[in-house]
């Protein structure tokens, strides 16, 4: 009897091993700092580009903050590096539009000081770690991850068409309520949470919307 050739038995195919976490975390934060300095400088092109209805993105909370959590989203780190990373991605938007603006002719703030500055390093370790809760938590903790983000677009909205839309007009205000609206709604979709979740994620997105806009209205 011809004994088996073990030459004849196919192989299975080798498993890709995992980049080491130390590589990971570095793309991450190559994203989020890149990522931010390109963004940022875009917005100070925004500011002259973009038509007169939108042209306040270039310079509204809502607009970076939505940048900020799409880069650190994009990132996908996990919520400890995540906390660093919204501060990476918030710091590198600013200084991308200042370094932009100055090419540009424009002087906006000398590095690390406007107040643009001091709101992300206060407020983005949250905003860090909401998108990552958003991208990788449990259908309860990534409908709570937006609820930041939607809180700032919400009270941004009221702030623009109640303080200052005789001057920049309504348009870019309602989208900023319409998208929180939508981040909101598609968190929901994609997670499907419960009903006292969802409830619980409409009232935190309303109080929080509330709170800045007191603080914002006093800036």
């Amino acid at each position: 009897m011809r004994e088996p050739n073990t030459t004849d038995i196919p192989l299975p195919p080798p498993v890709a091993s995992a980049p080491p976490r130390w590589t990971r975390a570095l793309g991450a934060f190559g994203i989020a700092l890149m990522g931010g300095l390109f963004l940022g400088g875009l917005t100070s092109y925004g500011q002259t580009v973009l038509p007169d209805a939108l042209r306040p993105f270039a310079n509204s909370s809502g607009g970076w903050t939505m940048l900020a959590f799409l880069l650190v989203w994009l990132s996908g780190a996990r919520p400890a590096l995540a906390a660093v990373l919204g501060i990476v991605a918030f710091e590198a938007l600013v200084e991308g539009y200042g370094i932009v603006s100055l090419s540009r002719g424009y002087f906006y703030a000398d590095p690390f000081s406007g107040i643009f500055s001091l709101i992300g390093l206060l407020c983005g370790p949250v905003l860090g770690f909401a998108s990552s809760l958003a991208r990788h938590g449990t259908a309860r903790w990534a409908t709570l991850g937006v609820t930041p983000l939607v809180a700032v677009l919400w009270g941004e909205g009221v702030f623009g068409l109640t303080m200052i839309a005789d001057t920049t007009g309504v348009t870019y205000w309602i989208l900023e309520l319409v998208l929180g609206t939508v981040f909101l709604g598609l968190a929901v979709i994609r997670r499907r949470p419960s009903a006292r979740v969802l409830l619980v994620a409409c009232a935190l997105s309303a109080v929080g919307g509330v709170v800045f806009y007191a603080v914002y209205s006093r800036l």
